[in-house]
C-alpha cells in the first residue's frame, strides 16, 4: 500500500519515512524526495531561493515530472519483488501531488496564464495510481518549523534564510489547508499528527499506531 508522509519543509518527513521504513524492514520500501546529493535539485533550489527571474515555472514543472518518474520506478520495484499490496508499503517522502503546493505561493505572483498552464499540466500528469490511499500529515508551528531547517543545516536553505523568511512563513500559513484540499479531491483518508513539542520517536509511535489502525481497518 501507497502511505505518504506529508507536510512542510522541516516537520520531520524523512525522519518519520526512514523509521517507518526500518520498522517494517523487508515489508516497506522508502521513497525519498530528492536524494541530498541530487546536483540538479540542489541547483534548481538554490534559483528558487536566490528568487531567479522566469524561473518559477520550470522548477515546478522539473519537480513534478522528476516525482513522478521515481514514483513509477519504485512501484516497479515492489512488483518486481513479489511484495504484497495488502500487507506491504511504499512510504513516500511527500507525494506527487502535494507539489501543488509549492506551486500555488511560488507561482502566486505570475501571469494568471502561468498557473493556469501549471494546472493544465499537474491535472493531466497526477493520476489515481499516483495518489497515496493514506497520509500522515506532520503538522509544525513556525518556530518549530525553523529551529528544525536550521537543525537539518541545508545550505542552500540557511544561507537564504533572510531572504525567504516571508515565503517560508506564507507556505506554512496555507499548507495544512491544501493539504485538505488535495486529500478531500483524492479521496485520501489522512491523519494529522501535531508534531510541536514532540520528539522523533514520540512522533514515530504516533503514526505507527495510527497506520496499524489503518491496516486494519481498509
Amino acid at each position: 500500500m501507497l502511505i505518504g508522509i506529508s507536510g512542510m519543509i522541516s516537520s520531520g518527513k524523512s525522519v518519520l519515512s526512514k523509521k517507518l521504513t526500518k520498522h517494517y524492514n523487508k515489508n516497506a520500501l522508502l521513497l525519498q524526495e530528492f536524494a541530498k546529493e541530487d546536483e540538479v535539485f540542489n541547483t534548481m533550489l538554490r534559483w528558487l531561493y536566490e528568487r531567479k527571474p522566469n524561473f518559477d515555472l520550470t522548477f515546478e514543472t522539473y519537480i513534478l515530472e522528476y516525482h513522478l518518474s521515481i514514483v513509477n520506478q519504485i512501484k516497479k520495484k515492489f512488483i518486481k519483488r513479489n511484495m504484497n499490496h495488502d500487507q506491504d508499503f511504499i512510504f513516500i517522502d511527500r507525494y506527487a501531488a502535494e507539489h501543488y503546493i509549492f506551486a500555488a505561493v511560488n507561482l502566486e505572483k505570475c501571469d494568471p496564464r502561468i498557473f493556469q498552464a501549471y494546472k493544465l499540466l499537474y491535472d493531466t500528469l497526477i493520476t489515481k495510481d499516483d495518489i497515496p490511499e493514506y497520509a500522515i500529515f506532520l503538522d509544525v508551528d513556525f518556530e518549530h518549523f525553523q529551529q528544525r531547517l536550521f537543525k537539518r543545516g541545508r545550505e542552500v536553505e540557511i544561507q537564504g534564510w533572510e531572504n525567504n523568511k516571508q515565503y517560508f512563513a506564507k507556505l506554512l500559513k496555507v499548507y495544512k489547508k491544501l493539504f485538505i484540499d488535495l486529500a478531500n479531491k483524492y479521496g485520501i483518508k489522512y491523519e494529522i499528527i501535531d508534531t510541536n513539542n514532540l520528539t522523533e520517536q514520540e512522533v514515530f509511535n504516533i503514526a505507527l499506531e495510527k497506520i496499524e489502525q489503518y491496516k486494519k481497518t481498509r
